[in-house]
């Protein structure tokens, strides 16, 4: 017997995901990065090599910044309780009446909204940190040199952002709140 298909029923088929071994997961991730923040940069600025640029705390920053929305969609793909994604800066002190900023870590710190956790989710955290962390260790910089982690994520259940516990806190702080860098 065979089954034919009409046009209307092969379009609702979903195209099928390319699932990158997780080395180049992070090699993408990187390397998109990398390419997101020199875009930032000024014109004459964009031409720099990458130690120089690397040194600048702008590009590091945009370069963190788009780790994190990158790194927010691969979690995303990879796990479907994952609803939300938020960037934020644990150093920022919103009593501090220096006005000085700090100097950008390259840690990338997330918060991510779960329906419920998983084994799965965090296997997947901790093999791409390994993975990211390799790839960030590769750069002409003293900031991932010798680092053996680049991410701090922090899952966080639905009860968590109800009662406002631990992380989930800084969903509705007023003076240094997250970023919201993904949405399901």
């Amino acid at each position: 017997m065979v089954t034919t298909m009409s046009a209307t029923q092969t379009r609702s088929i979903a195209p099928a995901r390319v699932v990158l071994p997780m080395p180049d997961l992070a090699a993408q991730l990187r390397s998109d990065a990398l390419a997101h923040a020199r875009q930032k940069m000024a014109l004459a600025q964009r031409e720099e090599d990458l130690k120089t640029l690397l040194a600048l705390p702008a590009f590091l920053d945009a370069f963190v910044h788009a780790l994190a929305s990158g790194i927010a969609a691969a979690l995303a793909e990879n796990d479907q309780f994952v609803q939300a994604v938020y960037t934020f800066d644990p150093s920022l002190n919103p009593d501090s009446e220096s006005g000085d900023d700090l100097p950008v870590s390259g840690t990338v710190h997330l918060l991510v909204r779960v329906t419920k956790p998983s084994a799965a989710l965090d296997a997947f955290i901790a093999s791409l940190d390994q993975a990211l962390t390799a790839q960030l260790r590769e750069l002409p910089s003293t900031k991932f040199a010798q680092r053996t982690s680049v991410l701090d994520i922090n899952l966080l259940t639905e009860e968590d952002v109800r009662l406002g516990a631990g992380y989930a806190a800084l969903l509705s702080s007023v003076f240094a709140p997250p970023i919201k860098v993904w949405q399901r």
